[in-house]
């Protein structure tokens, strides 16, 4: 299975269609990247579940403050050797420390 699926925070353009569906059909990212073309096997999914399903590697690319709780999401639906490369800048902490 070549497909990449992406998790992609849901969200209804302006001419009412999911920002999900139009990056599948068209596969562009018209919102964030418009104008570049996004490979033709990565599957944008609003699901988190769904997009990890099975998962044995994991990519984040998301602001820090989302990752606690993406992860509690994605607890049981990614493969148990599964390995995950932050490509987050920043760092969350509180006065328990990170």
């Amino acid at each position: 299975d070549s497909r990449v699926m992406m998790w992609v925070y849901e969200e209804v353009l302006e001419d009412g269609r999911k920002l999900t569906e139009v990056m599948n059909e068209t596969h562009e990212n018209v919102k964030y990247l418009p104008g570049y073309s996004l490979p033709k096997n990565l599957v944008a999914e609003s699901c988190v579940e769904k997009a990890v399903a099975g998962a044995n590697i994991l990519v984040f690319v998301i602001p820090h403050q989302f990752i606690g709780g993406l992860c509690e999401k994605m607890v049981g639906s990614v493969a148990s050797d599964c390995i995950g490369v932050s490509l987050i800048k920043g760092l969350d902490f509180d006065e328990n420390g990170l």
